[in-house]
């Protein structure tokens, strides 16, 4: 271990520039050579050697090593600090600087002047009864919208290529310039030092910063800069997908086992929800995305099991695979395969006649450190950006119409920048026509239950992107005659997105409801979400050869994605746009196609250590109760689909 590792996280950190100050009451100027100091600067000190340094570090002894060893970069009135962490994430251990020649790959979100304007206009696309109601924005348009002032771009350019970068390398896209940059020009750019960050358990490490700058001449225009302060924890909301033995086949068949063990089926789910399962295409079929991450592959073999055991009159339906920054899908039955597997069988199971496409991306994400992953192998986080951008650049008539997603993160370990910058490319798949769909998450009211800002503050903790106001967000339930809320389902209210309008009389109702019950444990200011529910318990799959039970909202969001795709196959039908943006509808109308949850709650903040010795929050009996109306377990309810076909929006001609 590096021996500047075991320092206190508050000991103070001395630049190489102060050490040459020092030093210099000792020694001549003259002596002195002209290096550039840790981060890359001209220190204006001449010589021809470092003697002196050396000298001074070894009657100092260990403690001086790891004072010139921190990764904090030396402040200058020059620079300003776009992200900073304040200490290592846990269950990360800085280890030794990258080679200096090693070719990194980067994001840069500008900030958009127009950004609250364009999602606005999102929204107003997505209201019923709104003039622009339907009218998606093409590609090129979108990135006009955003695209920022020609002096901005040329600005940041001319930072990037000032920094020695090539600007083959460079790729302006407007909203976002992408760049290769070395360990050593990234440094200097970013006034920094990059480390290898060692993953305690794995021994895996990436190539981290904990705080970065850029010059106070572009600092206004930039959002965030990435991979540099982001350490992976991604998990699929399944964080309670059970491989559970499930009853026989014979058994599940017996109609007098519904009430006491209801496995759920896609025939179970048509029955309940009123959704036309039926392969024989009477309209027009839609698209449907399904993300992975992580090395998740769906297999072909267990999707042909499932369907010939509970869709047999679709036995040949299939799924196509898009490969994303060198994502694969692997089929071998010791990959992990159980969240890829759930996610493909319940969209083919419930809408068969769907054009459904697996997007398996590659590479891991980065991350803000809280309690609700201490496990390193956990810190793992799927890359978002990858996913969006790609999505973003395809043409028009290639995106999906429905993309779900059942993997989510504690908020607060992703770093402002990334959160908003990754919630507004939602937006603009939204403006492009694709109803984004993400489970709310699986900790009730919140697993670890303390805040990471250094205060330690034990409140409830959202999850994203659930809580992004751009994605409709899949809560849980379970049962029948009542279908009552499950108590993992997450919900609550964002601490980093401001409710969006469209969602301020339902949500406000409940808050006139709830009255000061949890003062101080939330934002009631915040994004609300979940904004809908399906059953999240005791879904047969089949995954490795054989029939397994799994819960989670992983299961929720799929569900609610099939209807989504038969709503929009009708719309289609009809010579209609799809549904697009999902929230201004439910909120404004739609919502009554949904049946309200009135039994049951969430439950969380339970105090127990999720790893030895490191404490959780603990609220007594904290919970989100479900309730008439909007509420933050299962929002809106479950869909009925024939209710919902006839709240479709009428744009003001046929009736869908």
């Amino acid at each position: 271990m590096p021996m500047f590792a075991v320092l206190p996280a508050k000991t103070k950190l001395l630049d190489l520039e102060t050490i040459c100050g020092i030093v210099a009451q000792f020694q001549p100027a003259s002596s002195w050579p002209s290096p550039r100091d840790s981060f890359g600067k001209a220190s204006g000190m001449k010589g021809k050697s470092c003697r002196i340094i050396n000298s001074l570090i070894s009657s100092l002894g260990v403690l001086l090593i790891g004072l010139v060893a921190s990764v904090h970069p030396s402040r200058s009135s020059s620079f300003q600090v776009i992200e900073q962490l304040t200490s290592v994430p846990d269950g990360w251990t800085q280890g030794p600087a990258p080679d200096k020649s090693l070719i990194l790959r980067f994001r840069l979100a500008v900030h958009a002047e127009k950004e609250a304007i364009f999602h606005q206009k999102v929204v107003d696309i997505s209201t019923p009864g709104h003039p622009l109601y339907g009218s998606h924005m093409k590609r090129d348009e979108v990135k006009d919208f955003l695209r920022p002032r020609s002096e901005v771009s040329a600005q940041l350019i001319l930072w990037l290529t000032s920094g020695g970068l090539s600007s083959v390398k460079i790729k302006d896209d407007g909203a976002w310039i992408s760049f290769d940059a070395t360990v050593d020009q990234a440094e200097r750019l970013l006034n920094t030092r990059f480390y290898s960050f060692i993953d305690e358990q794995t021994k895996g490490s990436i190539i981290r910063t904990l705080e970065y700058s850029v010059p106070v001449s572009v600092a206004s225009h930039v959002r965030m800069i990435q991979p540099t302060t982001r350490f992976a924890r991604l998990q699929p909301q399944g964080s309670t997908l059970l491989r559970v033995t499930a009853p026989s086949m014979e058994q599940q068949t017996k109609k007098e086992e519904v009430n006491c063990y209801q496995l759920i089926t896609p025939s179970y789910l048509c029955t309940i929800y009123n959704i036309p399962c039926s392969k024989e295409p009477q309209c027009t079929p839609s698209k449907v995305g399904v993300s992975g991450y992580l090395e998740q592959y769906a297999q072909y073999t267990d999707l042909q099991l499932f369907l010939s055991t509970y869709v047999p009159e679709a036995p040949d339906v299939n799924f196509s695979v898009q490969s994303i920054n060198g994502g694969l899908n692997i089929q071998d039955p010791s990959v992990r395969s159980m969240e890829a597997n759930l996610d493909i069988q319940y969209v083919l199971g419930l809408a068969p006649a769907s054009n459904v496409t697996y997007y398996t991306t590659g590479g891991r994400g980065k991350f803000i450190p809280d309690l609700d992953a201490p496990d390193p192998a956990q810190n793992s986080n799927e890359p978002y950006l990858e996913q969006l951008h790609f999505l973003l650049d395809l043409a028009d008539e290639d995106l999906p119409d429905v993309l779900t997603t059942s993997y989510g993160e504690n908020e607060q370990s992703v770093p402002a920048g990334y959160a908003e910058s990754a919630c507004s490319l939602f937006a603009e798949l939204g403006a492009r026509g694709v109803s984004v769909i993400f489970s709310s998450g699986d900790s009730g009211v919140g697993s670890s239950c303390k805040s990471n800002d250094g205060t330690n503050r034990t409140a409830f903790t959202p999850i994203f992107p659930g809580a992004c106001p751009f994605v409709t967000s899949v809560g849980a339930t379970r049962g029948m005659n009542p279908e009552i809320a499950v108590a993992f389902s997450s919900g609550g209210f964002s601490e980093r997105f401001d409710r969006p309008s469209y969602q301020q009389e339902a949500v406000q109702t409940y808050l006139n409801k709830l009255g000061n019950r949890w003062d101080g444990m939330y934002n009631p200011a915040g994004r609300a979400y979940p904004d809908v529910a399906a059953q999240g318990v005791s879904y047969s799959i089949f995954d490795k050869g054989e029939l397994i039970i799994v819960d989670g909202t992983s299961a929720s969001a799929p569900t609610v994605a099939a209807v989504v795709s038969h709503l929009n196959a009708l719309r289609l039908s009809h010579h209609k746009p799809v549904l697009g943006f999902l929230n201004p509808w439910i909120y404004s109308t739609g919502f009554e196609g949904f049946t309200d949850i009135v039994d049951g709650g969430s439950t969380g903040c339970a105090g127990t250590e999720i790893a030895p010795g490191v404490p959780t929050g603990y609220v007594g009996y904290a919970s989100w109760n479900a309730t008439e109306g909007w509420d933050p377990v299962t929002g809106f309810g479950t869909p009925d689909f024939s209710k919902l076909v006839e709240l479709l929006p009428k744009d003001g001609e046929a009736p869908l």
